[in-house]
């Protein structure tokens, strides 16, 4: 399988700047007293978190579940509360099993990461669109000021051509007028510097939300909205510029039977190795996701199912001549062999029918033997 892995002044008469920008003097702020340490407090924390996390041991022990990182955060999220659509999702599972599967909670935890991160998207998106309304607020009162400080001047220029002032008089008015927009405009010129940090932050904070949303939690590759994502647009492409596109669905032969012997943790690392295996030998020109449990898919963009196939039976080769053993027993773990079938973009083909056509060529595969690659339409 192949990888792609705001300065204020008194009030004046006339044209006062205060009345100019229509301000008003503020009240200082009341100091907030600050809170005193609380060291029962803190020790009363810390032995509820400490309970917490034992609790989580014993919901991992009961469901016999390994204690993976991943494993951790599903029992503190469902143990602790935080997340009703782990506690709903988990409660749901073991009133029909009776107990938590792995596959179980693997399904609950990619579903509930992908969760998350869209409701972060949602929640960066709002930040952003909080900033740009901002920004317009900030612009449209700097527009005002310089309207208001443009008729101040000609007020002021009128009133000392008509004698209603003395011409010092006017001309201190004038010059504070002046200083006090200098001052609005160096304050607007900070507050625009600093949404432009905050707008780089947020942007940078979209990408790594949206890599998150987009990723297998396990093995790190594409997971499968972003995988068919993927596939939507360079279908899309093969179709406009009359260019090959292939697709492998990939199978870990017996994964079942890893579990069962070896438990979930060598199943997970298990994973891990054949998506590494999949990127490493897949190419630059193809795209690896996980599409579900021990099921892996690989793009290969501007090529044709032969080529694709043969790209895919090397991998396959190779992963098969690797003799594991267990990192914390010695113990022989034997071969990991997959089955795949290819399918190649036919003329107005859909997305989903050219999956089915791969799907159906990885289960002749299987039914074949097992440990083989097989492309669609071909026997």
């Amino acid at each position: 399988m192949y990888e792609g892995k705001p300065p204020s002044s008194p009030a004046r008469k006339g044209w006062s700047l205060d009345s100019i920008f229509g301000r008003a003097v503020d009240a200082e702020p009341q100091g907030r007293p600050a809170t005193p340490a609380a060291p029962v407090q803190a020790q009363l924390a810390e032995t509820a978190a400490n309970d917490l996390f034992s609790r989580v041991g014993v919901f991992l022990k009961a469901h016999r579940l390994d204690p993976t990182p991943i494993n951790y955060d599903l029992g503190y999220q469902y143990i602790g509360g935080n997340d009703p659509a782990v506690v709903a999702a988990v409660d749901a599972a073991i009133a029909q099993d009776g107990f938590l599967r792995h596959d179980v909670a693997q399904q609950i935890v990619e579903s509930t990461a992908n969760k998350v991160s869209s409701e972060l998207l949602e929640k960066l998106i709002d930040q952003a669109h909080q900033s740009m309304l901002l920004a317009a607020s900030l612009v449209g009162q700097s527009r005002t000021d310089a309207s208001a400080y443009g008729n101040a001047l000609d007020r002021g220029a009128a009133a000392l051509d008509a004698g209603g002032e003395p011409a010092t008089r006017a001309l201190e008015l004038m010059l504070d007028l002046t200083r006090t927009m200098i001052g609005k405009t160096q304050d607007a010129e900070r507050r625009l510097a600093e949404m432009g940090s905050q707008m780089a932050s947020l942007q940078d904070d979209l990408a790594e939300a949206q890599a998150v949303a987009e990723s297998d939690p396990l093995t790190g590759l594409a997971n499968r909205r972003a995988f068919q994502s993927r596939l939507a647009r360079a279908m899309a492409q093969a179709t406009q510029e009359g260019t090959p596109l292939s697709v492998a669905f990939c199978d870990i032969d017996y994964f079942k039977k890893i579990n069962d012997n070896f438990g979930h943790d060598t199943g997970d690392r298990i994973l891990k190795m054949v998506a590494d295996a999949l990127v490493d030998g897949a190419g630059e020109d193809a795209f690896v996701g996980r599409f579900g449990g021990e099921e892996f898919l690989v793009l290969f963009d501007g090529i044709m199912a032969r080529r694709a196939a043969m790209r895919i039976d090397e991998i396959r080769d190779e992963l098969s001549g690797r003799h594991l053993v267990s990192k914390t027993t010695g113990e022989p773990l034997g071969t990991v062999t997959f089955s795949a079938g290819i399918a190649q973009l036919q003329t107005g083909e859909g997305e989903g029918d050219m999956l089915r056509r791969a799907d159906e060529a990885l289960y002749a595969a299987k039914n074949a033997g097992r440990n083989r690659v097989l492309i669609a339409g071909e026997d």
